[in-house]
């Protein structure tokens, strides 16, 4: 084995290359997020890009993506550089608990994860939730989002439970 690596051919990229290459890795797009209120085109796109993600990809039954909440929360969609609407998420009041925001429906399509799309989404729903003077969000987190809303300063305060097949657990954030 130690003779296999001493004969292993040297690093292909020199060091100089390195903040190069490493800018090109870590750039990250632009967005624009904005609002798109219930019955309006710009909900049009919502809904396409949620039963992508929800319903194509994870396989969420239709029936259930449009649900009771839609026509009161507030809707955003991130547009890309190109004027593509590629993310939504959702914001709404609790209605039992007048300082607690509900966040949910996050979904970027696939060909923008990993850009910064879900966290200009992120960042325009909680500044939201902050100008409507909510102390608090809460959110259903997949577990496999969990590292996501934690670099917002979301904090899990549940045990994982089931939810349509997808395994979850609660988020919170002091606002």
């Amino acid at each position: 084995m130690q003779n296999q690596l001493a004969r292993a051919a040297p690093f292909p990229i020199a060091l100089a290359d390195f903040p190069r290459i490493l800018a090109s890795v870590t750039h990250k797009a632009s967005y624009r997020v904005g609002p798109a209120g219930w019955n309006t085109p710009g909900f049009e796109q919502v809904r396409a890009i949620r039963f992508e993600v929800f319903v194509d990809e994870q396989r969420v039954p239709a029936e259930i993506e449009i649900d009771e909440m839609d026509p009161v929360a507030f809707h955003v969609v991130a547009c890309d550089e190109a004027g593509g609407a590629v993310g939504t998420g959702r914001l709404f009041a609790d209605p039992r608990e007048p300082d607690l925001a509900h966040i949910g429906r996050m979904a970027v399509r696939a060909g923008a994860r990993g850009s910064g799309c879900g966290a200009a989404i992120m960042q325009a729903l909680l500044a939201e939730a902050r100008e409507r003077g909510f102390r608090r969000a809460v959110l259903s987190a997949q577990t496999h989002a969990i590292p996501f809303y934690a670099k917002f300063g979301f904090r899990v305060t549940g045990e994982v439970y089931d939810d349509v097949g997808i395994p979850h657990q609660d988020m919170m954030l002091n606002l």
